[in-house]
C-alpha cells in the first residue's frame, strides 16, 4: 500500500508533495510543500503573501491547528494609504478594495515554518528548495485560475508591472496551459529556506518589502512583521458517531459553522436527506450571521452554541494528506481577491485581505492592528479508531457547506472519498427577499420548504474539496472535479 496520499489543486502541487514524500518526508512535510507551491502557482486564487491554517493530527498526540492567518496592519504607521475599489462579475458580482493599502500582515511563512518545526522530518532548507525548484521555470496557468483572472486580471493584476509581465503577453491574458513565471520568486523562496522564515519577519527581506509597500501607500510596517507569530491553537473538536472531528477554532468562524451544520444533520431523523442538509446549513449559516459575527466574545459564543447543540467539544487553496498510520493534515490559505501588488524584486504576490469587505465588519478603519481578521477557512481532519480523513476547500462562504456535505456523506452515508466529494451540494443564500437554497442537479430536496435556486450542472461556486483518507485499511485521495486538481499516492 502507498505510504502517503496527497490531494491538491494541480499536478505541480502534488508533484512537489511527491518529491518531499520520496525524500522520506512526513505527512506534514508533504502538506507544507503542497501548500507553498499552491500559493505560488495559483495566482489570483492565492499568493505567497497570504495567510491560513493547518489542521494536523498524528497518532499518539492531540491534534492542533496552526493559525497563520493574516493580521490587521498599521502598528506605528504614518503616511499615505493607497487603495482602489474594484467591482467584478466574478461570483455573480463582487466589490473589493485592492492595491498596497489593503495588504494585511502575511502569516504564510510563519505557519509553514511552525508546522515544519513541530512535525517535519525534512530540513526546512531542503523543503524550501523543493518548493523553489517546482516553480523556478514557471508553471502552466490552470483553468480555475484563468477563469478568475478573466474577471480580475485587468482591474487587479495588470496594474503592477511585475504582475502583468507574468500573467499577460502584452495586453493579452495568458491562456490556460501557458507558462507563468514570476521573476525573483524562486530566489526569494531559497533565501527564506537558507535563512529561515525569520528573514521575512525580522530580517532584510521583510525590511525591503515594507519599504517598497510604504512608497506605494501600504499600511504594513516593520512592527507588524516583527510582532507577528504563528499561533498553535487547540482545535475545535467535536464527536460525531465514531469520528472525532478537529477544525479551525475562533477567531475564525468557518470551523464553528461546519461543526454546527454537522451537529444539526446528526440530530435529524434522516441525516442522509438532502432537505435535511439544506435546512441544517441554512440554520447554521443564519446563526453565524445573526449571532456569531455580531458577538463581542466570539470564542465564548461559539462554545455556548456547540453546548446547546449537545456537541462534545474539548476545547480558499486547499491541500490534504493522510498516511498509512492514520496521521492526517490539511491546509487552507487565502490571499483574498488579491491586491495585485508584488514588492520589488521578490516575485511575491500579496493579499488584499484588509480589503475583503465581507470579512472586515465595520470596514478597514474598524480593524485593530495586530489582531487576526475574520476567516471562512476550515481545514479539517477527522479520526476514528481505525480511519482518518483530511479535507479542505476554497470557495469563500461556500467552504463550510462544501466541507459539510462531503463529510456528511462519509459520516452518515458511508460513502468512499471520491463519491463523497463528487456528491451534489447545496448552499444557503440570504438575499433581501428571504432565505433560499442554491443547489446542484441531482440533489433531492423533497420536503424542503425553502425556495431553491438550481444550477444547470456541478459548479465551482460550490467550492473545490481536496481530500485524503485512510478508509477500511486503504489510502485514497481525490480532487474535486468542480475545479482542476491532482492526487499523488506516494510509496
Amino acid at each position: 500500500m502507498p505510504r502517503l496520499a496527497v490531494s491538491g489543486p494541480s499536478s505541480v502541487v502534488t508533484d512537489a508533495a511527491r518529491v518531499v514524500g520520496e525524500m522520506g518526508g512526513s505527512v506534514v512535510d508533504a502538506v507544507i510543500a503542497a501548500a507553498l507551491v499552491a500559493m505560488c502557482s495559483e495566482p489570483g486564487v492565492c499568493a505567497p503573501g497570504a495567510g491560513g491554517f493547518f489542521a494536523i493530527g498524528v497518532p499518539g498526540s492531540d491534534p492542533v491547528v496552526i493559525d497563520g492567518y493574516v493580521a490587521a496592519p498599521g502598528l506605528g504607521h504614518r503616511g499615505k494609504v493607497e487603495l482602489r475599489s474594484v467591482t467584478m462579475e466574478y461570483g455573480g458580482g463582487v466589490t473589493t478594495l485592492v492595491d498596497a493599502g489593503t495588504i494585511a500582515v502575511p502569516g504564510s511563512f510563519a505557519a509553514c515554518a511552525e508546522a515544519s518545526r513541530l512535525f517535519g522530518v525534512v530540513p526546512w532548507a531542503e523543503l524550501m528548495e523543493v518548493v523553489a525548484s517546482s516553480i523556478e521555470n514557471g508553471f502552466p496557468l490552470s483553468a480555475a485560475v484563468h477563469l478568475y483572472l478573466e474577471d480580475s486580471g485587468i482591474p487587479i493584476f495588470s496594474q503592477d508591472q511585475a504582475s502583468k509581465s507574468a500573467l499577460f503577453d502584452g495586453n493579452r491574458l495568458r491562456d490556460t496551459g501557458e507558462i507563468v513565471r514570476y521573476e525573483g520568486l524562486a530566489d526569494a523562496l531559497r533565501y527564506i529556506g537558507s535563512e529561515g522564515a525569520d528573514v521575512f519577519y525580522h530580517g532584510d527581506l521583510g525590511a525591503r518589502i515594507v519599504e517598497d509597500l510604504t512608497e506605494r501607500g501600504g499600511l504594513l510596517t516593520r512592527r507588524d512583521l516583527e510582532t507577528y507569530q504563528a499561533i498553535v491553537r487547540k482545535p475545535l473538536q467535536v464527536q460525531i458517531g465514531e469520528w472525532m472531528l478537529a477544525s479551525n477554532p475562533p477567531p475564525a468562524v468557518g470551523g464553528v459553522t461546519l461543526a454546527a451544520s454537522l451537529a444539526l444533520m446528526d440530530r435529524a431523523e434522516d441525516s442522509g436527506s438532502g432537505a435535511v442538509w439544506a435546512e441544517s446549513l441554512r440554520s447554521a449559516f443564519r446563526t453565524r450571521l445573526d449571532r456569531l459575527e455580531t458577538a463581542d466574545d466570539l470564542e465564548a459564543e461559539s462554545r455556548q452554541l456547540l453546548e446547546e447543540l449537545g456537541m462534545r467539544s474539548p476545547s480558499t487553496i486547499a491541500v490534504a494528506a493522510v498516511d498509512k498510520d492514520g496521521a492526517a493534515a490539511s491546509a487552507s490559505f487565502s490571499a483574498g481577491y488579491g491586491s495585485g501588488v508584488i514588492p520589488k524584486g521578490t516575485g511575491m504576490l500579496m493579499n488584499n485581505c484588509l480589503g475583503e469587505i465581507e470579512l472586515t465588519p465595520g470596514g478597514m478603519e474598524a480593524q485593530v492592528p495586530g489582531e487576526r481578521l475574520l476567516s471562512n477557512m476550515a481545514p479539517t481532519i477527522a479520526r476514528s479508531p481505525h480511519q482518518a480523513l483530511a479535507v479542505s476547500s476554497p470557495g469563500a462562504g461556500r467552504i463550510t457547506s462544501a466541507l459539510a456535505i462531503a463529510i456528511a456523506r462519509v459520516f452518515f452515508a458511508g460513502d468512499g472519498l471520491e463519491e463523497a466529494i463528487e456528491h451534489p451540494r447545496v448552499h444557503p443564500e440570504f438575499p433581501p427577499e428571504g432565505d433560499r437554497i442554491a443547489a446542484e442537479p441531482g440533489m433531492d430536496l423533497t420536503g424542503l420548504e425553502l425556495p431553491s435556486r438550481w444550477f444547470e450542472e456541478k459548479h465551482m461556486y460550490f467550492g473545490g474539496v481536496n481530500g485524503a483518507a485512510l478508509l477500511h485499511g486503504e489510502l485514497f485521495g481525490h480532487a474535486d472535479s468542480r475545479r482542476t486538481g491532482s492526487v499523488a499516492l506516494i510509496d
